[in-house]
């Protein structure tokens, strides 16, 4: 029974969280790319009809996000404003925020012309703010790239400094481990990527790749938002 609360407990908190719900969301959508590619190709009248009802679904989820991701700049131009770091990855850091503002910016008003509030074409607006995402995943792939190279440089320290502490050497492979999984996300985007912003990337980049690569780093960054979630609990009733 104690399991079952934590569990929900731990559900609760991670459904609260914006990043969840839209990585959560995101999975959906783009696996429904990859499940009507099974459905098309299944040779079953049955799964056939279903289709009409999975694009339907991917198309509800991809307004839901829209909808999650209303204030979205607000975070990133906090960030920027409260940034501590320097050097390099600070500057990388600052760039990324204000393109994600940016784009996620255009992603609200693409959301308000969809709904016919603002008078703007939505594929458009689509259009448009592809162009900053493309920016946006090509800063996303080098900054996991160098927070998994700083991770695994800290934990050979750790593992050659404190080899008598188990625990000490235990948290810095954990570091690796979901560095790791940050750049596995972050490089499953670049069919995502080439698939949505050119016709050159539509036709080498099928529609089921696309779908099945951004479902599967979505349930990645799912799995480490979990885990966050999880950590957080955990610190509190200790």
């Amino acid at each position: 029974m104690e399991r079952a609360l934590a569990v929900n407990n731990q559900w609760v908190k991670y459904a609260a969280r914006v990043d969840g719900r839209d990585k959560l969301c995101r999975s959906v959508a783009y696996g429904s790319e990859f499940v009507l590619w099974l459905f098309s190709r299944s040779g079953s009248d049955v799964l056939k009809r279903w289709m009409k009802q999975v694009k339907n679904v991917k198309s509800g989820v991809g307004v839901a996000r829209k909808c999650f991701r209303f204030a979205a700049p607000l975070k990133d131009l906090d960030a920027v404003a409260n940034m501590k770091e320097k050097g390099t990855p600070a500057t990388m850091k600052t760039i990324l925020h204000t393109f994600n503002a940016i784009y996620y910016f255009i992603d609200s008003i693409e959301l308000l012309s969809i709904f016919q509030i603002l008078p703007y074409n939505p594929p458009e607006v689509k259009r448009i703010r592809y162009r900053f995402w493309i920016v946006k995943t090509f800063m996303n792939i080098s900054l996991a790239f160098m927070a998994f190279s700083k991770a695994r440089r800290n934990a050979a320290k750790v593992q050659k400094e404190n080899a008598g502490d188990p625990e000490a050497v235990k948290a810095g492979k954990k570091q690796v481990y979901k560095a790791y999984l940050q750049l596995i996300v972050a490089l499953t985007d670049i069919p995502v990527m080439f698939h949505n912003t050119s016709d050159w990337g539509k036709k080498k980049v099928p529609a089921h790749v696309m779908g099945a690569s951004g479902a599967f780093g979505s349930l990645i960054s799912c799995s480490l938002i979990w885990m966050e979630v999880g950590a957080s609990l955990k610190a509190k009733s200790s």
